[in-house]
């Protein structure tokens, strides 16, 4: 009876002693502009969830955590920057156990470095054998590679800074080779999660202004005079399949469309218009940021947003009644 009493009176001191601006809502106020370049990453977040994209890029309120899996993408892509920094020349008749060796001794370094932030020791320890186990996958597919398609890996981890219509940009692109063929440019991106299921697919998702990180990179190379003919996205997710990039020759007016399969072609048409379209979300973003910034539609992408608790307006899940 006493403690109750006691908690009445502190409830009821707590009270009148709070801040009247606790009671008043803070005035609404526009949201300031972004001054820095935007990656090819930044857009299309924005396009997915505005939401996340002012919590992330103008808000800023908790340094979002990294995961395991994005620790396995970085470690990989150090070991494959040092790799190909030494193997820049890979020839049909190479030694793939030579090269095997070479790799995975890069992928031992790089994983050890890494380990504290891909888990506990088994979670660290089962990474480094998938990548160790995807290595094996990914120096076949160089052979085969350098045998229909010679090439000399000309840059790892290339700066890639574009500014078009005054409109800054910037990005890393993963490497870059020159094909012997014709002197032409490749753009490889190494991707360790999950990519596009075919070449139409991801050129639909370019065409449908959803996906912007290959057309940057085409222009940011363009502009320091390259002449890009390929845009490849490389696959090393899977240890058990067999490493199969989807591949994007560039090609005048508008590509093929390619319904199946990982090769097919993207027309320059389809890369003015993501360009068109980088443009005006930069714009919009340095000089009239929205009024309200949406939440996604899609509440699978809430799943790895780390503000989903501070989302009034995230999109609720069905829930199966009968479900366990």
């Amino acid at each position: 009876m006493f403690s109750s009493q006691i908690a009445q009176r502190l409830f009821a001191e707590l009270a009148q002693s709070r801040s009247p601006h606790y009671d008043t809502p803070e005035p609404a106020a526009a949201a300031p502009t972004y001054s820095r370049p935007l990656s090819a990453s930044s857009l299309k977040l924005f396009v997915e969830c505005e939401r996340r994209w002012l919590f992330r890029y103008l808000c800023n309120p908790i340094p979002e955590p990294g995961s395991p899996a994005a620790t396995y993408g970085t470690a990989f892509h150090s070991a494959l920057e040092h790799f190909h920094t030494i193997h820049t020349r890979i020839a049909p008749n190479d030694d793939a156990e030579t090269l095997l060796t070479a790799l995975r001794s890069d992928l031992e370094r790089a994983f050890t470095q890494y380990a504290v932030e891909l888990g506990t020791p088994l979670e660290a320890e089962l990474a480094r054998r998938r990548a160790l186990r995807t290595a094996a996958s990914y120096v076949a597919w160089l052979l085969q590679r350098a045998k229909k398609h010679p090439f000399t890996v000309v840059a790892n981890e290339a700066v890639a800074p574009l500014t078009i219509d005054g409109q800054r940009f910037t990005g890393f692109i993963d490497r870059l080779d020159k094909l012997d063929e014709d002197g032409s440019i490749v753009v490889v991106d190494y991707k360790t999660g999950s990519i596009a299921d075919s070449a139409s697919i991801y050129r639909e998702a370019v065409a449908g202004l959803r996906e912007f990180q290959l057309p940057f990179y085409y222009w940011a190379r363009t502009e320091q005079g390259d002449r890009v003919s390929r845009l490849m996205l490389l696959p090393l997710k899977d240890p058990a399949r067999a490493v199969m990039p989807i591949e994007l020759s560039v090609k005048p007016g508008l590509g093929d469309p390619d319904t199946d399969g990982s090769q097919g072609s993207i027309g320059i048409v389809e890369l003015e218009r993501a360009k068109g379209r980088m443009v005006e979300l930069a714009r919009l973003l340095s000089t009239a940021p929205p009024d309200h910034f949406r939440a996604t539609t899609d509440p699978t992408l809430c799943e790895t947003c780390p503000y989903t608790t501070a989302c009034r307006e995230r999109p609720s899940v069905a829930v199966d009644p009968f479900s366990r």
